[in-house]
């Protein structure tokens, strides 16, 4: 179950043993994680209603809290001599694309084959970077936009939203919602599934 609110949302799902988990998200404009999670969650969600409220109530002590922010990693190099950044490092476009195991272990391939190609480490981490950062930098973007539907903003996302959720339904639009939040597969990514030569 999730609410279905402006910049804040709770989502609650059962575990064994009639047990339920929750995750939560809410727009800030703090940079540093608040000192009590408890109270930074109770003071953004309140206004939420239903089942939210007896939800906080029994949120555990603050140190049991998992807090921190959806964050992208935007960096301008890659690699600097012998050394070069693969995944999270280089490579998070956030927690919210659930892509960064994928991304993490697509770069670490694509770098191996380079590295096999031949020619300095300084030479394959520049075709690595070639090859790779437009995938991540599709899913960054895809990222971005999936963002601002999964916690919108505005009454009319949050109607545009529910309207786009509804039509996923029908046969063959689950595709076209699945690509615009997670964006379009790269001739990269295509060839790899494929077996392909590097591109």
């Amino acid at each position: 179950m999730l609410t279905d609110s402006l910049g804040a949302q709770m989502g609650l799902y059962p575990l064994a043993g009639e047990r339920v988990a929750a995750f939560t998200v809410h727009r800030t404009l703090e940079t540093t994680l608040p000192e009590d999670a408890r109270a930074a969650l109770r003071e953004a969600l309140s206004g939420l209603g239903w089942v939210v409220p007896g939800a906080l109530e029994r949120c555990p002590a603050p140190e049991e809290v998992y807090y921190d922010h959806v964050a992208q990693a935007v960096v301008d190099r890659w690699s600097r001599g012998r050394v070069v950044l693969v995944g999270d490092a280089c490579q998070a476009v956030s927690l919210l694309a659930g892509q960064g195991a994928s991304l993490g272990v697509g770069g670490a391939f694509v770098l191996a084959e380079e590295l096999a190609r031949g020619g300095s480490v300084q030479e394959a981490s520049a075709r690595y970077e070639r090859r790779w950062r437009p995938v991540v930098e599709e899913r960054r973007r895809a990222a971005l936009t999936g963002a601002s539907w999964f916690l919108p903003q505005s009454p009319a996302r949050l109607r545009i939203r529910r309207a786009v959720l509804r039509l996923s339904a029908l046969p063959g639009m689950e595709r076209f919602v699945a690509s615009s939040v997670s964006g379009k597969p790269s001739r990269v990514v295509k060839d790899l599934a494929e077996g392909g030569a590097p591109g």
